[in-house]
């Protein structure tokens, strides 16, 4: 009886035993090695080749992507990949390695059409053309438009007359300013320069004097213009202390002597319109 459990209890533990157990030893490795794997994937090697350097190494994987290469106590230990689907072919020494690189599609077995899913997805946001051309085309207007006013202002502003120039322009003046008799001599120079197309800024009264005697239609009131000059010269430079009423009458009289300058222009105007 004891002897049957004793059979038993062999029979069981040779049942147990991996069917790798029971084949012979193998002493080569074979001479083709198949492993097939996806574009991208990492193929990790570790290679027993004695008398190989790493160039030699990356040699034959040249047609694969070189990740990892290090030295081991035995060979190599090799990291590679591959982009390209297809089957490789490597010899190393006496050894053969076929690597076969599938691709995902090719594990979908379908021969009908593929049909998209029935559900409408909203559109994303987004700004139409047409309206950034609208927008920038107003923009462009307004901004034009801009440009042309301030250009037509400027240059009414320059064929203003000269007289209701002059009369705008010393009417701002104010009494109390350290230069009001500079000031309201300037605005009178430029009404001549502009009237008579002559240049007289910068010159001293004297000077001007002498640039307006050679302009016959201003004989009749040079002297009335050189008296005007030289009070206002002695106003400006003497240092008194004037007064707003005696700066008022002093601004009274070049008005009325610009009046009469600028009535006899357009006098003269017609005259040689007339003729």
């Amino acid at each position: 009886m004891r002897a049957v459990k004793l059979l038993c209890y062999a029979l069981v533990l040779l049942l147990s035993l991996p069917l790798s157990a029971y084949a012979p030893e193998q002493a080569a490795i074979d001479n083709k090695d198949v492993r097939n794997i996806y574009i991208g994937d990492i193929i990790k090697l570790n290679i027993a080749a004695k008398g190989y350097s790493e160039e030699s190494i990356k040699e034959c994987f040249s047609d694969f992507e070189i990740v990892d290469l290090s030295e081991d106590t035995d060979g190599f230990l090799l990291s590679l990949r591959t982009l390209v689907p297809g089957e490789y072919t490597v010899s190393v020494g006496d050894k053969k390695i076929v690597i076969s690189v599938l691709s995902t599609l090719d594990d979908i077995q379908r021969d009908d059409i593929f049909s998209g899913a029935a559900q409408v997805f909203a559109a994303g946001f987004f700004f139409p053309g047409k309206i950034i051309s609208y927008i920038m085309i107003a923009v462009f207007t307004i901004l034009g438009g801009i440009f042309l006013l301030k250009i037509v202002w400027q240059r009414k502003a320059k064929i203003a007359e000269p007289y209701q120039l002059f009369l705008e322009r010393t009417g701002t003046l104010l009494a109390e300013h350290d230069n009001y008799f500079v000031d309201l001599t300037r605005y009178f120079k430029e009404y001549i320069e502009c009237v008579y197309n002559c240049r007289i800024k910068g010159k001293t009264s004297s000077e001007i004097i002498i640039e307006l005697t050679e302009m016959p239609s201003l004989a009749a009131m040079l002297a009335e213009i050189k008296q005007w000059l030289g009070e206002c010269d002695r106003l400006k430079f003497t240092g008194l202390q004037i007064t707003n009423e005696h700066k008022q009458q002093h601004y009274i009289k070049l008005l009325e002597l610009v009046e009469r300058i600028d009535l006899q222009r357009i006098d003269l105007q017609k005259e040689g319109a007339s003729v």
